[in-house]
């Protein structure tokens, strides 16, 4: 019983802490992010990584990008570095805005040829309300 009670003790602190819903009358933006040109390590560890985040608003209401977090969960050859940033871009009814992200790519080996995961997390607010979206991309 008392294992049961922290538990629910624990879920009830966990749904406390996330954000808030999307209001019910803006349907879910659609989320896309591409790395704009290869990256090159050269003799080096670390390379700049361009990445493109596109931000389509399907809704009638406009949308704000509030914030963009960026990794790589699960890379084995190399990974980006988190990301993370304050934006303000809004993006008007219909339409869809690029937001572009200079992140880094680290590696330990010498000449990595893995595709690129990324795992985008990208914070909103329209109508009063905030909450975020995540993409997973390979």
């Amino acid at each position: 019983m008392h294992r049961s009670l922290s538990i629910l003790l624990l879920l009830t602190l966990a749904c406390a802490s996330t954000p808030s819903q999307r209001p019910a009358n803006v349907p879910q933006p659609n989320i896309d992010a591409e790395l704009l040109s290869p990256l090159f390590f050269g003799s080096g560890n670390s390379a700049p990584a361009t990445i493109e985040v596109r931000v389509t608003n399907r809704g009638n209401v406009p949308i704000v990008v509030r914030r963009i977090e960026l990794d790589s969960p699960g890379m084995v050859q190399y990974t980006l570095r988190r990301y993370m940033r304050e934006h303000n871009e809004t993006v008007g009814p219909g339409e869809t805005k690029p937001i572009t992200v200079f992140a880094t790519a680290v590696t330990t080996v010498s000449r990595p040829t893995e595709p690129l995961a990324m795992r985008a997390i990208v914070h909103f607010r329209a109508e009063g309300k905030s909450w975020r979206e995540i993409l997973i991309t390979r």
